[in-house]
């Protein structure tokens, strides 16, 4: 009875305001006030992570978004040699009203603000991790299977498989992707939660109405992250990423992160995107190591080592 009487509080709190907003009465909320994540959501944008050097500022036209969308398309089909259309993307990201030229928001030219150390990093990697052809270990984590995709820290948008479900309650806040199956597990009483691969480990609370999640603890192996249409950015074990989710209406979440890595970056940077409500279903995603992709891969790599040791060209 407590948790319902607080709610109705809630609610009756914003009907006294002389002119209540929308972020108020009309926003879903649980029980005991807090905002209610609860739901499937994605984020299906063409807008990079980082703007491209034909757009100038933060905010831009919807003819100039429409054209950044032909261009961020272009871009991804370059990006991927195979010519695979695997992408479910929507058009550009428009947050309360503004179309967005990248996620980034600051620093306020959109670009990363990489120390020489973080650019290093971030061109020995390729963008799919891909380092070699002597075994299985060498090739990326998304041509094994191994906890890929898009759901760990920070949330990035992915050409496709787009889609999470969050399950909220007053302990814990719980979001799986769809891609890789993905878990993550976010304790609200200031324990971290489990420790996944690549994702590191995170612990939430709440300012206000916004949930703010601090993740850390990336293993040395995970030392870049995949943003999308050949953009990446560094990442090491002392990299520290903090979310945070706030309800701009029933149906959309402003999501924005910080980075912070003293080595990597010159100073932290941050981005934001919009999750919206979907009426989707979460559906089984299928992926095993070792299959036929794998064993063509390694083993076409072994006929061009004979041809190369037979003197063939």
């Amino acid at each position: 009875m407590g948790n319902v009487r607080l709610a109705w509080l809630c609610v009756a709190a914003c009907l006294t305001l002389a002119q209540p907003g929308p972020a108020c009465a009309q926003l879903p909320r649980t029980v005991d006030g807090k905002p209610d994540f609860g739901g499937v959501w994605t984020t299906r944008w063409t807008t990079p992570l980082e703007r491209m050097p034909e757009w100038k500022t933060l905010v831009i036209s919807p003819a100039e978004g429409e054209a950044l969308t032909r261009a961020f398309l272009a871009r991804l089909d370059a990006a991927n040699p195979m010519g695979v259309p695997a992408r479910d993307l929507v058009g550009t990201l428009v947050v309360r009203g503004e179309v967005r030229s990248s996620l980034i928001v600051d620093p306020p030219d959109g670009h990363l603000p990489l120390t020489q150390e973080g650019r290093a990093r971030r061109g020995q990697t390729q963008p799919n991790g891909v380092t070699g052809v002597d075994g299985p270990e060498q090739r990326s984590l998304t041509e094994r299977c191994l906890m890929s995709g898009n759901g760990f820290a920070p949330f990035l948008t992915q050409p496709a498989s787009n889609i999470r479900q969050v399950v909220q309650t007053d302990t814990h806040v719980v979001f799986f992707t769809e891609s890789y199956n993905q878990l993550r597990i976010i304790p609200l009483d200031g324990n971290t939660g489990p420790q996944i691969p690549r994702g590191g480990s995170s612990k939430g609370s709440w300012n206000g109405d916004t949930l703010v999640v601090e993740t850390g603890g990336f293993p040395p192996g995970d030392r870049i992250r995949n943003a999308g249409a050949g953009i990446t950015f560094p990442i090491s074990p002392n990299t520290r990423i903090t979310e945070r989710l706030s309800l701009i209406g029933p149906d959309e979440i402003l999501y924005r992160f910080t980075i912070e890595d003293s080595a990597l970056y010159a100073q932290g940077w941050t981005a934001e995107t919009v999750m919206a409500r979907s009426k989707e279903r979460i559906f089984e995603f299928a992926c095993h190591e070792g299959d036929y992709s794998m064993a063509g891969i390694l083993g076409g790599a072994r006929v061009v080592e004979r041809k190369q040791a037979a003197g063939h060209k």
